[in-house]
């Protein structure tokens, strides 16, 4: 399909890291920025043109063989190399689409910095899967390691909670809207995070008990209820703390910021992109704090989680231009 354009969130995974992996229910949030992907035709026969921007700044393009994907010029060889494997499997799950069959142009618009974690292959995997009109998570577990989870944030609009069963994903509407948000930020760690690699490193070493799955899936339900900031802390301070039993790492705020006037809780990949912190003293003390520290990239709850009412449908969807 040629004249498309195409739009999926970014993501934050509250709790449940790792242990999703392993059957845990996790809570998750869509973020506000994700990423746009236009699609246009382009006259007489050639390549696949494509250009990624942050910030209105063309940060990696490269150019595609049509139909056999590969790289002809990158400015990114590895990231090339990425997109041509997505490319070919979307083919391979789809042969009858148009899409990537002819020369074309893909501008890659992120409205979050690349390095940030925010999911800038999960919303360019659902993405392309819209444009071949395959399913998103097939195109994920053939490509990628991981439970899928930013693949399910990437079309919802609001929380979610999420789970593979028999490694098939799960996944529905959370009621997490906590009345204290105004004293929630988003801290990002200035470290980039392969979640790959950490994922992988997990798998190989982690031991981890049917009773501690059922606790953080416990945790992730009571998080997304909860309806004062008390409660909130002592139970993503108890997450912290069983995920460290499980990784043999220290939460990060007993390991850099063991001052700190709340409570704090990595997302994702433990030790990189970005943290929640929780302070009763609001926003002003959260900057206050972590500004001291040179740490100048932070958001506010609502200033970067998406919440509307009810969840778009996870299979590819696209709008025309």
């Amino acid at each position: 399909m040629i004249g498309k354009k195409f739009y999926s969130n970014g993501k934050l995974l509250i709790t449940g890291e790792y242990l999703v992996l392993q059957g845990a229910t996790a809570l998750a949030v869509p973020t506000i920025p994700g990423q746009e992907m236009l699609v246009s035709a382009v006259p007489g026969s050639g390549p696949i043109r494509w250009q990624s921007y942050f910030r209105e700044k063309c940060w990696f393009e490269a150019g595609f063989s049509v139909p056999g994907y590969e790289v002809l010029n990158a400015t990114n060889k590895k990231a090339a190399s990425y997109i041509a494997g997505l490319l070919r499997e979307a083919r391979r799950l789809n042969p009858e689409t148009t899409a990537g069959m002819h020369a074309c142009k893909v501008k890659a618009i992120l409205g979050f910095d690349p390095l940030w974690g925010l999911g800038s292959s999960s919303s360019l995997i659902r993405n392309i899967a819209a444009w071949f009109e395959i399913d998103p998570f097939t195109l994920f577990f053939n490509t990628q390691k991981g439970s899928a989870y930013d693949i399910a944030c990437a079309g919802a609009n609001s929380a979610i909670h999420y789970r593979l069963e028999n490694n098939l994903p799960q996944f529905e509407s959370a009621a997490f809207n906590p009345p204290f948000r105004s004293a929630l930020a988003f801290v990002y760690s200035g470290r980039k995070q392969d979640s790959d690699a950490s994922i992988g490193k997990y798998l190989r070493s982690a031991k981890v008990s049917k009773d501690m799955i059922k606790r953080i899936s416990q945790i992730g339900g009571e998080v997304a209820q909860a309806q004062n900031q008390q409660d909130f802390n002592r139970l993503i301070d108890e997450h912290e703390d069983l995920l460290a039993l499980i990784l043999r790492k220290t939460p990060i705020r007993k390991e850099f910021f063991s001052d700190f006037p709340g409570s704090l809780k990595s997302l994702g990949a433990w030790g990189g992109d970005f943290f929640l912190a929780s302070a009763e003293g609001g926003m002003g003390e959260i900057k206050s704090y972590f500004s001291a520290k040179g740490f100048q990239v932070l958001f506010g709850y609502d200033e970067l989680v998406l919440n509307k009412a009810g969840l778009s449908s996870p299979g590819p969807h696209g709008e025309t231009d």
